[in-house]
């Protein structure tokens, strides 16, 4: 490899590793945040921010867009809703360091909602990545089903929203203007969130100090810059090595939840909360040894 290509590579890592601790950090802020904010009011504010920066940012690829990309948008941004709606709401219950931990399921679920669509059968690794993550939530709830709290029961929902997201993403890329589809589905999720703020009778109100430090973060580090650094990074990083970064996301948020929250863990559940990590890092150990494979007998 040409030392300007390793230079790449290496930038490239170091920015999706600051990008999953940028969504890491979220989890706690956002649980302070909701505290006291209304769960649809801050979801509105955050994504009609990151809408409008990266509406900003890629205009000029906006234009005329086909019904198409936008009955595409919506139907991504309603899975996105529903995930960070349950998310949300499951944080003013569970902890951050669940929350994040819980949230990454969405990598093992992943197989199991492409057997839906596009219609793939999963593979053993997928197998056994669902099934030493379950054993860790399984453990990090406190030994048994009833140790999920009604926070953790939605937080699971969210990942299984992501996940389905993911899979119905990887279709419609092929098919629609990227910029298009991110763009339009952030906005469509800001007016979701509008619409349930109206809904609800919320009144516009400022945010306390810690609730614009996580606007700020959410909307512009979390949201608008990662789309940006992560379409530029993942042209030299490798989509496998990219989703073992993103497990790293949990690790973050686990990471923030006892630095800045005061989560603690006991033996068994950090042992729980190591399984979980575990079994996203091996739903992903398949394509990488492949992708290990193809270069050393290219």
């Amino acid at each position: 490899m040409p030392a300007a290509d390793g230079k790449r590579q290496a930038a490239a890592i170091a920015t999706l590793v600051l990008v999953t601790a940028f969504w890491g950090a979220t989890f706690v802020l956002v649980k302070w945040t909701v505290a006291t904010v209304d769960v649809y009011y801050f979801l509105f504010l955050r994504f009609a921010l990151a809408a409008s920066l990266l509406a900003a940012i890629f205009h000029r690829k906006l234009r005329r867009p086909r019904p198409a990309t936008l009955l595409a948008s919506l139907i991504l941004a309603s899975l996105i809703f529903f995930a960070f709606a349950l998310q949300t709401e499951g944080l003013k219950i569970t902890t951050a360091s669940n929350s994040s931990l819980i949230s990454g399921m969405y990598m093992v679920m992943i197989p199991f909602f492409v057997m839906i669509y596009p219609r793939k059968k999963p593979d053993g690794f997928a197998i056994a990545a669902v099934a030493i993550a379950s054993a860790g939530l399984f453990l990090l709830t406190r030994f048994s089903l009833t140790g999920l709290n009604a926070g953790d029961l939605m937080t699971l929902g969210c990942a299984a929203a992501f996940a389905w997201h993911i899979t119905l993403t990887g279709e419609f890329t092929f098919k629609h203007e990227i910029a298009q589809l991110v763009v339009f589905q952030i906005a469509f999720v800001a007016l979701m969130s509008l619409v349930a703020v109206a809904a609800r009778g919320t009144p516009f109100t400022g945010l306390p100090p810690i609730g614009w430090l996580t606007l700020a973060i959410t909307a512009v580090f979390a949201t608008a810059l990662a789309f940006t650094v992560q379409t530029w990074a993942q042209r030299v990083v490798d989509p496998t090595r990219t989703g073992i970064i993103f497990a790293l996301e949990a690790v973050f948020g686990v990471f923030f939840g006892w630095l800045l929250g005061g989560d603690s863990f006991t033996s068994l559940s950090l042992l729980g909360a190591c399984l979980m990590v575990a079994g996203m890092m091996i739903s992903e150990i398949k394509p990488l040894a492949k992708y290990a494979m193809d270069k050393l007998f290219a």
